[in-house]
């Protein structure tokens, strides 16, 4: 039975209310409430229905001109005319459709790849979920950097606090406490200090808490149809190509007004003119542009999926090919967060005991230990000195300060017979500040820290006190623990970590180390990846403090390679520092303070394994395994999208061009149209119907990660993509009219003119998509059976065209008839002389360079 006012009960008659206790619920009692109450999600939303794409087919501008014409056409009794405009206009409408599906469940299948895990009590023992099987009564165990997971009524709090502005508004913190009663049933949320809310994220803290609702129940659920209704913001790019679109629709309208008057000047029919300036429109304007572009980004981020990376804004894909800078973590990202203890240097008995008593680990229903990895090696090999000690991790704690990366240790307290026990362990250079200790002792202590650092180990120190308070900080006030040892923990290198460090110098991008640990061992690997030679390129985070207070000029950071002993907040200023410089600034984070750099970068990268919700849902990209290499994969397909987008453009703006070179040089000339109005519509449906999406399939060129990034203000339209635009349609154009007014200096009648003509449009058209595969790669260097699509839309294409030839009812549709096989390889090799022209063009730019 729903109830919505678990505030005002306490514990005990919340555990009553629910039928739980603190130790949680069976899994077959799990399995029970599951199949009562349903699954723990919210509904969403579901991929576009097919009706409302096929009619999406019929908003654009010249579509509707389209079905104006064909009705004109029936109106006159050209019945034959208006059945292929119309054919024309369901075709389209079904590439299109079938394309934006496609892309629209492949949008769809990753919004779900990525799954909100959760912490829960089952049979007594810890386990990670996923949150949708959590059910009514669970106990679920939260800590910093997570996404609460269900409504809960909170039962134990350390230090906790709540981002809860997705509900409430409220931009500030919400300090949690699970002893505070409320009795008034309808106290506002964002005063309800004893609850957790589904969505919310945890800022600080760890908490204990039992699921209260689930679901449709969950506060955040009875918004969920708000929620679920927010439309995608189209992408920048696609965006502007749009705009782009109308600006030629808007110039081929100025040129329609130029043909409009010389056609009536000439005498030519109003029906026939208006039908050819219909056919520029739908030949000049690509309309396919944005679907073709969609598909590109579409198959990128799917792409990207099976490397590893996990798209959560399309946008980013875009903005990949422009990274010039990555700022990443070095633990879990550069290495493989499969820590193990080297070393213990172990200086009092009760050592072990302290790194029991301080760790956050949990021991599973396997019997693994999960949790930190940290804590996890600690843990283990506590484990392996003395079996026993892992009662300790089950004792409850007196009081805990969970580590958080800004203060760089954690501690607990426990209850003994004789008092209290209390133990801390974290960067050696913080838990010796809190050791009575010699200063001679404390200095040979940091010399050894340093020289281990040096061989690359990370360093735990460890420390603990007995104290007649249950209050850790009272101890730590007091500066009275006993040094206990010095953990020295190894870390391999992730493997292809070193070359794809490698790919990254070579394709201009610079990489740089932004981490917690010490100097001394960050610089160790920082030398292995080649990424910084000497303690010149090093600075750690007492240092950066003090840049910062002298004005924080970007210009003193340029040489820095590694930050060392960085807080989240600085890390931050890391990214500013190096955007105020110039550079296109890619960040790696995985904890909620993580979160203002991830949002601030350009092009914020998340842990998918390690990560925090909060940094998953910052972050523009996610990371499934972790792993720098995989940085480098979604640089390197962001680089293919971006190619293959300018790909489409050339081909699809280059031969729009080429027929509006035809028609005007017609006009120019005196002589009648080369090609009617249905020849252009065939043309660009026959051709660019497939061959645009097939280009925007492309692999990605072996050269993409040798070259530098692009500027990131350069637009689609450089001086390059403009200079080969008006070379290619200028010889399809200037040619093209050629063979047509020299048929007719030879007598050939109107119709086998424009026959010859149409033809010759079909290969120029059918080789300059292969033209459009490279700009800097000669065509017999490129692999042609790596995108088997391609030459296969080709073929396709080229082959209806001559079926079209042949068959008697497309003969009468589009004034066609068939050619001898003597005439189509002379207009073959015309089309070949684009080729040439194509790659003459490169091959003068390129010596140039």
């Amino acid at each position: 039975m729903e109830f919505d006012a678990h505030h005002t009960l306490g514990i005990d008659t919340t555990f009553k209310h629910l039928d739980s206790s603190g130790s949680g619920l069976s899994s077959a009692e799990a399995e029970a409430r599951l199949m009562r109450d349903g699954p723990n999600a919210l509904p969403v939303a579901p991929p576009t229905p097919l009706l409302r794409i096929i009619l999406s087919q019929f908003k654009n501008p010249i579509i509707l001109i389209l079905l104006i014409a064909a009705l004109i056409s029936f109106g006159i009794g050209e019945a034959l005319d208006a059945g292929f405009i119309l054919a024309v206009l369901v075709i389209n409408a079904a590439i299109g459709t079938v394309l934006e599906r496609s892309a629209d469940q492949q949008a769809h299948a990753l919004r779900h790849s990525v799954k909100t895990l959760a912490k829960v009590l089952r049979d007594g023992k810890e386990e990670l979920i996923d949150a949708v099987g959590l059910a009514l009564g669970d106990i679920v165990v939260i800590e910093s950097g997570d996404k609460v997971p269900a409504d809960l009524r909170l039962i134990h709090t350390y230090h906790l606090s709540a981002d809860e502005s997705l509900l409430t508004g409220e931009s500030l913190e919400v300090e949690k406490d699970a002893q505070r009663r409320f009795d008034d049933p309808d106290l506002p949320l964002g005063d309800r200090s004893n609850m957790l809310f589904a969505g919310t994220y945890i800022t600080s803290g760890r908490a204990r808490g039992i699921v209260s609702a689930v679901g449709l129940h969950t506060q955040i659920g009875r918004i969920a149809e708000l929620l679920i209704g927010k439309s995608a913001v189209k992408v920048p790019l696609i965006a502007r190509l749009e705009a782009f679109s109308l600006k030629i629709a808007a110039a081929v309208g100025v040129i329609s007004l130029l043909i409009v008057a010389l056609s009536l000047f000439r005498g030519t029919p109003l029906l026939e003119i208006f039908f050819l300036t219909v056919a520029l429109f739908v030949s000049a304007v690509p309309e396919g542009l944005p679907v073709a572009i969609t598909v590109a980004l579409a198959s990128a981020a799917v792409a990207m999926s099976r490397r590893s990376v996990i798209v959560r804004k399309l946008p980013a894909i875009e903005t990949l090919g422009s990274c010039t800078f990555i700022a990443t973590d070095k633990t879990g990202t550069l290495t493989q967060n499969r820590l193990s203890v080297e070393s213990f240097d172990i200086e009092a008995e009760k050592a072990l005991e302290a790194v029991v008593v301080a760790n956050e680990a949990y021991l599973n229903r396997e019997g693994r230990f999960g949790g930190d990895q940290v804590d996890v090696a600690l843990i283990r090999y506590a484990h392996r000195q003395n079996a026993d000690l892992a009662e300790l991790l089950e004792q409850p704690k007196a009081d805990l300060i969970p580590y958080e990366p800004s203060q760089k240790f954690s501690g607990a307290v426990i209850e003994r017979e004789t008092g209290y026990f209390a133990a801390i362990k974290g960067s050696p250079e913080v838990i010796l500040a809190a050791c009575r200790i010699a200063q001679d002792e404390r200095e040979a202590l940091l010399e050894r820290v340093s020289r281990l650092a040096r061989e690359g180990y990370r360093l735990i120190g460890v420390a603990y006190a007995d104290s007649a308070s249950p209050n850790l900080q009272d101890a730590l006030n007091a500066k009275h623990f006993e040094w206990a040892g010095l953990a020295a923990i190894t870390d391999p290198l992730r493997d292809g970590v070193e070359t794809a460090v490698a790919h990254c110098r070579e394709a201009g991008i610079t990489v740089a180390m932004v981490t917690g640990d010490h100097p001394e061992t960050a610089l160790h690997i920082a030398k292995r990846l080649q990424m910084a030679q000497d303690t010149t390129q090093v600075i750690d985070g007492e240092s950066l403090s003090r840049w910062y207070d002298n004005g924080a000029n970007p210009s003193a950071l340029a040489g820095i390679r590694v930050f060392a002993r960085v807080s989240p907040e600085q890390k931050l200023q890391i990214v500013h520092a190096f955007q105020g410089l110039g550079h296109y600034v890619a960040v790696t984070g995985d904890g909620v303070n993580d979160a203002p750099a991830l949002k601030s970068a350009h092009i914020g990268i998340a842990m998918g394994k390690s990560g925090t919700d909060v940094a998953k849902e910052s972050a523009d990209l996610i990371l499934t395994d972790d792993a720098f290499t995989s940085i480098v994969n979604g640089i390197e397909e962001g680089r293919r999208a971006y190619d293959n987008i300018r790909k489409v453009v050339h081909l699809l703006i280059s031969t729009g061009l080429a027929e509006i070179i035809l028609v005007l040089l017609s006009l120019t000339f005196a002589t009648p149209v080369p090609l009617l109005p249905i020849h252009l519509l065939w043309l660009n449906l026959v051709t660019n119907g497939i061959q645009d999406v097939a280009l925007g399939l492309e692999p990605a060129e072996p050269h993409v990660l040798k070259r530098g990034p692009r500027p990131p203000k350069e637009p689609i339209f450089n001086a390059l993509m403009i200079r080969r635009i008006a070379l290619g349609a200028l010889y399809m154009g200037v040619i093209g009219f050629g063979v047509f007014y020299t048929l007719l200096a030879q007598g050939v009648s109107v119709e086998s003119a424009r026959n010859v003509t149409l033809l010759l449009m079909v290969l120029f058209e059918n080789l300059h998509a292969l033209n459009s595969r490279s700009e800097t790669r000669y065509l017999f260097a490129l692999s042609h059976f790596k995108n088997l699509l391609l030459p296969l839309s080709i073929v396709a294409a080229q082959t209806v065209h001559i079926a079209a030839m042949q068959l008697p009812w497309m003969q009468h549709l589009l004034s066609l008839e068939p050619v001898s096989l003597e005439v189509w390889i002379k207009l073959l090799l015309f089309a070949l002389g684009l080729v040439v022209v194509m790659e003459a063009e490169k091959l003068f730019r390129l010596r140039g360079k």
